[in-house]
């Protein structure tokens, strides 16, 4: 592997941005790690994707397969974009043998997206909450209670003793934020990503958990009352005591013996 090139790729986020015009946002997630791709495309009327970026929770490998993904499908056609393969994203960066799954899943994202474009799917513009929108409703509200926030991209934000409650959180990308003494009772955050967010005294009293992130997160002092959790729940091996205050739900429950919630 170029790791150099490696390196510089994930230095400089090639291509990671959110896109504010874009013609269609799709929503991918990559089922064998858990992480989260977001596909921004911008489609003119001749059919040919003039840019395109992406976001995502994932690792190095993530962001150098989307990084290359969006790179190849520039100034293509649709129908030319959905012919990219795996292999044609080695071209451009070759992956080790462990970790091929990467541009497999990278090329997988982009085809949803393009599959969302040509059906009139992906997230609605009206559903495209951006960090911009939800500070001026904290700002003039005192609060985001309530609020559809579905999908926002928050990481690396200060939101400490915030109120959430009830708020939509779906999909929602918190990394790394702080978070300490918030208040989100009710909310839901089902495969929200908050890894190595500091969550320390915050309220999760019967907000929906199922398969969210937590990995990393500092949840000292934090209450799970009542939260639900599932089989796609991800947790620290020293987190998973939170647990035994937590509701299973979902068709796929945890068993005693098992730690496949712990990532």
């Amino acid at each position: 592997m170029d790791f150099n090139k490696f390196k510089e790729i994930n230095d400089q986020k090639m291509n990671y941005r959110e896109m504010e015009d874009a013609t269609v946002v799709s929503n991918y997630r990559n089922v064998g790690c858990g992480d989260g791709y977001r596909i921004y495309l911008k489609i003119n009327d001749q059919n040919v994707i003039s840019d395109a970026s992406y976001t995502t929770t994932g690792c190095g490998f993530g962001i150098t397969a989307l990084a290359m993904v969006t790179e190849l499908v520039k100034n293509k056609s649709v129908d030319e974009a959905k012919l990219i393969t795996a292999e044609d994203v080695e071209k451009l960066f070759e992956f080790p043998e462990r970790r091929k799954n990467y541009p497999e899943s990278g090329v997988a994202a982009l085809k949803l997206a393009l599959s969302d474009f040509e059906n009139g799917k992906g997230i609605p513009k009206e559903k495209r909450i951006t960090k911009a929108k939800a500070l001026s409703v904290l700002a003039e509200k005192g609060s985001l209670k309530n609020e559809d926030l579905s999908s926002i991209i928050l990481e690396n934000e200060i939101f400490e003793n915030v109120d959430f409650s009830g708020a939509n959180l779906h999909n929602a990308y918190l990394q790394n934020t702080k978070m300490a003494g918030a208040n989100f009772e009710g909310a839901n955050l089902r495969a929200a990503f908050l890894n190595n967010a500091d969550l320390r005294n915050t309220n999760f009293r019967n907000s929906d958990l199922r398969w969210a992130k937590l990995a990393g997160a500092k949840i000292e002092g934090a209450d799970f009352t009542g939260a639900l959790y599932d089989i796609g729940t991800r947790l620290d091996q020293n987190q998973i005591h939170i647990f035994k205050d937590m509701i299973k739900a979902g068709k796929d429950l945890y068993l005693e013996s098992e730690t496949g919630a712990v990532s």
